[in-house]
Order: C-alpha cells, then sequence, then structure tokens
C-alpha cells in the first residue's frame, strides 16, 4: 500500500448518538412493561421494583428515567394510548373497506389484549396522580375516541350509519368493547374473534342503516 494513502475511518451517519439511543430503547422497553403490569394488576399492587425485576433492570435505573411511580404510570399509560391511537388510525384509514369491517378489525385487535377495566384501574390510581397526569392521561384517552368520532363523521355524511351524534357512538363503541376485557366475556364467547364480532353487530344494529346478517345466516 502507498505509505501516503491512509485508511479510510468509517464515518458514523449523522443522528442521535448510541448512548442516546440505547436510553430511548430501554426507556420505551420499560413504559411497555409498566403498561401491560399497570393494566393488569392496577396502580397499587405494582411496585418499581417489580417493574424493574420484569424488564430486568436494577430499580435505580427506574429512577434514572422517571421520578416516582406516579410519573411512569402516566407515561405508561399515555405511550399505551398512543399506541392505540395509531393502530386505530390505521385501521379506520382503510377506506376501501366497509364502515362495518373496519369496526370488526377494531375489535378483533383490542380483544386480543384484554387489559383490567381502564376507568377501575385509573380511578383507584386518581389519588396518587397530580391534577395534570390525570388531564394528560385523559387527553390522550380522547385521542383514540377522536379517531372513531371522524370516522362515524364521514359514515353520517356517506349514509352508511344514523345521524347519531359522532362523538357519543365513540364513546359508546369503546364502552362496549371494554366489556370484553370482564371476566364474564370468557364464558360468554370462546374466542375475541367471535366475541368482536357480536358486539359490532350490537352495535351496528343500533346505529347502521339495515341490520347486518350474521355469516352464518342463510341470505
Amino acid at each position: 500500500m502507498n505509505h501516503s494513502e491512509q485508511p479510510t475511518k468509517t464515518k458514523r451517519p449523522p443522528g442521535r448518538p448510541k448512548r442516546q439511543e440505547h436510553e430511548e430503547a430501554t426507556s420505551e422497553f420499560i413504559l411497555k412493561t409498566a403498561s401491560d403490569l399497570f393494566m393488569e394488576y392496577g396502580y397499587e399492587p405494582i411496585s418499581l421494583k417489580q417493574i424493574a425485576e420484569a424488564c430486568g433492570i436494577t430499580k435505580a435505573a427506574i429512577y434514572y428515567h422517571y421520578e416516582n411511580k406516579a410519573q411512569l404510570f402516566t407515561a405508561a399509560v399515555t405511550a399505551m394510548m398512543e399506541r392505540a391511537r395509531k393502530t386505530s388510525e390505521e385501521i379506520m384509514q382503510q377506506r376501501d373497506l366497509p364502515l362495518y369491517d373496519r369496526l370488526v378489525m377494531l375489535a378483533e385487535r383490542k380483544l386480543r389484549f384484554p387489559h383490567g377495566d381502564f376507568e377501575t384501574i385509573l380511578r383507584k390510581a386518581s389519588d396518587a396522580l397530580t391534577k395534570e397526569q390525570l388531564e394528560r392521561i385523559r387527553r390522550s384517552e380522547e385521542s383514540i375516541h377522536h379517531v372513531l368520532t371522524v370516522s362515524f363523521t364521514e359514515a353520517i355524511r356517506k349514509e352508511e350509519v344514523r345521524p347519531l351524534h359522532p362523538l357519543l357512538m365513540a364513546h359508546t363503541l369503546a364502552s362496549m368493547l371494554m366489556l370484553g376485557n370482564r371476566e364474564v366475556a370468557n364464558d360468554i364467547q370462546p374466542s375475541p374473534q367471535e366475541l368482536a364480532r357480536d358486539i359490532i353487530e350490537m352495535f351496528w344494529n343500533g346505529v347502521g342503516m339495515e341490520p347486518k346478517p350474521r355469516s352464518d345466516e342463510p341470505k
């Protein structure tokens, strides 16, 4: 090799430093793990130590990212809501499919990942949260309702559903889907798919222009 030639150093592409990327990935993993535990067991029974053990990290590592359990709970729940919002938006924007079919897809997706009753969990956690934290959680929850409200507004315009209040329709559907997170749902239907279809059928027969026949009924 010519002595005048020097080996070319590989430059790292511009962007976030590796340390920052690692910290962000760790934070996201903590949030996902924490939201799963909080939604299954509630706020009070779960400690930061349990979350750290589930993540395979130290409790100090939790404190590096979050000051206390209330802050972690807020961040975990809002991150969970944001994932749900994105999923809901992706499904509801598939406008080549009828609204009924999109609602079934949405219900099936939600019921595949059941968790505890969110209102009960939040009510029991509320004493430990600040007003700002509660408002942040409620705003993230409303972002999901907004996706449905937009879809129902469009469906009303296209005369796919009755001209009812779209926000009320969104909250009604969300409440009906919460039934799938209760133990009684296990005694009603053997699978999330069947339960999702039954819930959407009941909802649709209340808001749809015409009843949607069951797949097992003769046409």
